[in-house]
């Protein structure tokens, strides 16, 4: 078997540097944490300033699972009490979640803003400790944690002390709490530990004062360019393509926004000794000096297998490589941060035989084994095959001392002396991730005459990765599926299978997080009927109360609910759940109080849900809740009228 070697610089660099980092074994520059304390309540502060309404809990690390009951919120206090039935005995996750009326105070802007929903800051403990400060300082090291797979006490404590002492030499422990800042001016920072680290992060914040929320972005910069340990604005060997800070003068520019922030704050004595200033400095430029000095171009880590030869081992004519062009495309991700690879384009490469996958994918294993590498879950799909291309998808991560690289790519063979038109491009259609691969139980509704589907018909539909699907007309008889289809087209936003054989066509809409529907039509457009998710039966509840509806109540910052004629309800800004997003509808309006239609988006009560409240006769909603147990929150509005459709109190 023939291998093009590809290098990819930024798995090396990031893999290279991190495991360095984790093999260190000085015993000097790790910090043991208190195992003594047996104490059943843990305190959490999370600082970008102090942080608001944040839901806050705790995850164990070697398998990254919830500790159940291990939860709490900021309130406006912004630290979250989180009582255990024991102290943890194991390394674990305090993960400060965004969303909701969480809010923490900017330093560089001088107010609080929203922390949004997508946001997460995190720190990683090696025992249990009772007071522990989440931060910029601790995301950055976690970061890196989580990344490699680490799950000993060890290599936890050497992670954070590295980060330590590069950023904040003059702190003991990253985990410990901050001191709690929320206000622009008249602040005086405490002269201890609490106070130094508060300047510390404040000074880092103002490096970010160009972004409209300068905090959380340095800590996203910081966080993708610490991986290799060293501020260079670079993952790897890719720069960033807007930097907040000029890597060449970080350090300088840190020193002085300590300097600056701490006379701000009323800490004005010897600042260079107070926060360690010459030992960052230092730090920095002998780690530049010690990355300088390594040969990375000896390490031998091209691990992009290319090249394949066709595995039928019969008659290749027209496809032996001479004239065909192997183009590969994708990303490759570290730490979450994916780094789109720069087109691959090999020429004169045997094409695969997309008859015998089989062979194929071994020989992608055996390229693995034949560089030392770890492949944790390799998979390979026939995308689509043509006279004039072969498309398939090649999906693995490698793991090497250590470090996981994930890598989603494409290969494309551009076939020899085929035609190749621009029309052809629109046959190698590829199902999103919500699809691929991914099964989904639907019950057929709205039937029309013609239709060969009864109201309320169970039907389960599967998607392969190669764009295939699968209908299972019966699928309690579990008898196996009745027909598949591949031959798929868009059309605007929906995924569209002909059968010919039966005159129906099956048109697929999807939502970015999920599965929204699938509609039924002749060869001749006619609709037929509808497939929605199973759970969804009593759609026309929510349905038949679609309108725009005038809200009031604590908590909810718009003023307004609407509800789609669709099942989409629009509960305020930032809170939207899509019908695909339904798990089950709850039909209490034959209670004799409290009438009211409940729609969980989770699995339990536990998790999302929305209730709409009933009059007595059930004909108007009269209040609306917003609700998720799990996470503290609770909004309920009362309706005040309507602007559109619907039926007000």
């Amino acid at each position: 078997m023939k291998i093009y070697k590809l290098r990819n610089w930024l798995v090396i660099l990031s893999v290279f540097i991190l495991a360095s980092c984790l093999g260190d074994d000085d015993d000097n520059n790790t910090t043991t944490p208190d195992q003594t304390a047996q104490t059943t309540e843990i305190k959490v502060s999370p600082a970008l300033g102090l942080t608001k309404n944040a839901a806050v809990r705790l995850v164990l690390l070697a398998n990254n699972t919830p500790i159940e009951g291990a939860t709490g919120n900021t309130g406006e206090t912004g630290v979250a009490t989180i009582t255990l039935n024991s102290a943890i005995a194991e390394p674990f996750i305090v993960e400060v979640l965004g969303g909701g009326d969480a809010e923490y105070f900017d330093e560089a802007k001088g107010t609080f803003l929203a922390l949004p929903a997508d946001a997460t800051l995190r720190a990683v403990l090696s025992a249990f400790k009772s007071e522990v400060g989440v931060t910029t300082l601790t995301e950055i090291a976690a970061t890196a944690i989580l990344n490699t797979g680490a799950t000993s006490a060890e290599a936890v404590n050497l992670v954070n002390e590295q980060v330590r002492i590069a950023l904040a030499p003059a702190l003991t422990d990253i985990t410990a709490p901050p001191q709690l800042i929320d206000a622009a001016s008249g602040v005086t920072a405490s002269d201890d530990q609490a106070g130094i680290y508060a300047v510390s992060l404040a000074a880092l914040a103002q490096l970010g004062s160009s972004s409209s929320s300068p905090a959380l972005a340095i800590v996203d910069a910081l966080r993708a360019d610490f991986l290799d340990l060293t501020i260079d604005g670079k993952v790897g060997d890719k720069a960033f393509e807007s930097p907040l800070y000029n890597a060449s003068t970080f350090i300088s520019e840190y020193t002085s926004a300590i300097e600056a922030y701490a006379q701000q704050v009323g800490l004005t004595t010897d600042l260079n000794t107070t926060f360690s200033l010459d030992n960052i400095k230092k730090t920095l430029e002998g780690l530049n000096d010690i990355f300088a000095s390594l040969d990375l171009g000896s390490l031998n880590l091209d691990f992009v297998p290319g090249g394949l030869s066709s595995g039928s081992g019969g008659d290749n004519s027209g496809n032996d490589g001479e004239g065909n062009t192997l183009t590969i495309t994708g990303t490759s991700t570290v730490a979450g941060v994916a780094t789109e690879i720069p087109t691959i384009t090999i020429n004169n490469v045997p094409a695969p035989d997309p008859s015998d996958l089989e062979t194929i994918k071994k020989q992608i294993e055996d390229s693995f084994v034949q560089q030392n590498l770890t492949v944790n879950d390799l998979v390979f799909e026939l995308v689509s095959s043509s006279d004039t291309k072969i498309v398939v998808s090649v999906r693995y991560s490698v793991t090497t001392n250590g470090v996981t690289v994930s890598s989603d790519l494409t290969y494309t063979w551009t076939l020899t002396g085929k035609d190749n038109d621009d029309d052809d491009m629109d046959d190698d259609v590829m199902l999103p991730d919500v699809l691929k691969g991914k099964s989904f139980m639907m019950v057929f509704n709205l039937t029309q005459s013609g239709s060969s589907y009864a109201d309320e018909q169970k039907v389960k539909f599967t998607f392969s990765s190669s764009s295939m699907m699968f209908i299972d007309t019966d699928p309690e008889a579990n008898n196996g599926d009745d027909m598949s289809l591949d031959d798929v087209m868009m059309e605007g936003t929906e995924y569209v299978y002909k059968d010919e054989q039966n005159g129906f066509v099956y048109r697929v809409s999807v939502t970015p997080t999920g599965l929204n529907e699938i509609n039924l039509f002749t060869m001749e457009k006619v609709l037929l009927g509808s497939f929605v998710a199973e759970g969804m039966t009593n759609l026309a509840l929510v349905t038949s109360r679609a309108g725009e509806y005038r809200v009031t109540g604590s908590g909810h910052s718009r003023g307004t609910v609407i509800i789609g004629s669709d099942g989409t309800i629009d509960f305020d800004t930032g809170t939207s759940f899509a019908p695909s997003d339904i798990v089950a509808i709850f039909d209490r309006t034959n209670l004799e109080q409290e009438k009211r239609i409940q729609i969980n988006y989770g699995a339990d009560d536990n998790g999302p849900l929305i209730k709409l409240f009933l009059s007595a006769d059930a004909s108007a909603i009269t209040s609306i809740q917003y609700r998720i147990s799990s996470e503290d929150v609770d909004v309920l509005v009362t309706v005040e009228g309507t602007v559109t459709g619907g039926g007000g109190g």
